[in-house]
This record gives structure tokens, C-alpha cells and sequence, in this order.
């Protein structure tokens, strides 16, 4: 299995709803709330009531294994070959950090936070994270199997 990364431009990734897409509007105003949170992950509130999840810490390469609902963020490693099986193979021993709950109606879109949502799919490349409605928990770990391989990871646990 091949995983799609996807970069940011030196800021965090913005996860929201897709029906709220338009009402991102990146660095006139959304941006500068998403890089203050600080920490791995947190959510922000969006007008009438959604929320968006905010990648943050390090502008890291992503990508999204759906089977497992686990985005996967590209610390360090030689290479891209095995990534998945590396992975998989270190999620159930996997120290998880319990995370913050995100409240979603359906599908999310997962993009550079500098854009604007009504760039997505113009300007702005994005990863679609088919989720049904509900409560989802984002809790946090790292999968390091050698000191040249790293993983940072987070699974959407529920809906609750």
C-alpha cells in the first residue's frame, strides 16, 4: 500500500468538515488561530458550531491510512518503503496520549491551515477523511522501531 503525503508551507494542517470549507479563511484571520494552539493536536471553533482539528507541533508530511482512521506524520526515515507496514506494526504497542474530542457531521478535509477552504482542490492539495457523523476522541503517539525511523500518529477513536 502507497500512502499520499501531503506538505504544508512551514505552517499546521487545518481537518474540517467539507461543508464548512468556505468559511476557512486561511491567512486573513483562521491562520493565526490555528498556530497558536500548541501541543500535537487541537480543535478550534468554527461559526455554527463545527469544529476543526488542528495538526500541530512540527509542519510535518502527512498521510491517512482509512482503514485504521490514523493520520500518520512523517518525522524521520531513510526512506518511504515499508512505511505502512511499520506503521500497522506499531500501532497496538503504541503509548497513546489521549487527545481532544472533535465534534464532525461527516466527511473532513485535511489542508494546509494558510489557505483559504475555497482553495481546496484549486490551490490547495487536501486529504478527505470519510468519518460518519459523531464524537471522535484524536489521541496521539509515536512509533519508533530504530533510532533512524519515527512516526508521529493519531487515531480518531470513536464515534463515542
Amino acid at each position: 500500500m502507497s500512502l499520499t503525503w501531503l506538505e504544508t508551507e512551514g505552517g499546521p494542517f487545518i481537518v474540517l468538515p467539507r461543508d464548512v470549507l468556505s468559511h476557512w479563511s486561511g491567512t486573513e484571520g483562521d491562520y493565526d488561530r490555528a498556530c497558536e494552539v500548541r501541543g500535537l493536536v487541537g480543535v478550534l471553533g468554527l461559526p455554527d458550531g463545527a469544529e476543526a482539528l488542528v495538526l500541530g507541533d512540527e509542519p510535518l508530511s502527512t498521510a491517512y491510512l482509512p482503514d485504521r482512521r490514523v493520520l500518520v506524520r512523517w518525522h524521520y526515515a531513510e526512506s518511504e518503503e515499508g512505511v505502512v507496514d511499520i506503521v500497522l506494526a506499531g500501532l497496538p504497542t503504541a503509548e497513546w496520549e489521549e487527545g481532544p474530542v472533535l465534534r464532525t457531521a461527516g466527511e473532513l478535509v485535511m489542508f494546509d491551515a494558510a489557505y483559504f477552504g475555497t482553495e481546496v482542490g484549486t490551490l490547495a492539495e487536501s486529504i478527505i477523511l470519510a468519518l460518519g457523523p459523531g464524537h471522535y476522541r484524536v489521541d496521539s503517539a509515536s512509533i519508533q522501531p530504530d533510532d533512524l525511523t519515527c512516526f508521529r500518529v493519531h487515531r480518531f477513536v470513536g464515534p463515542a
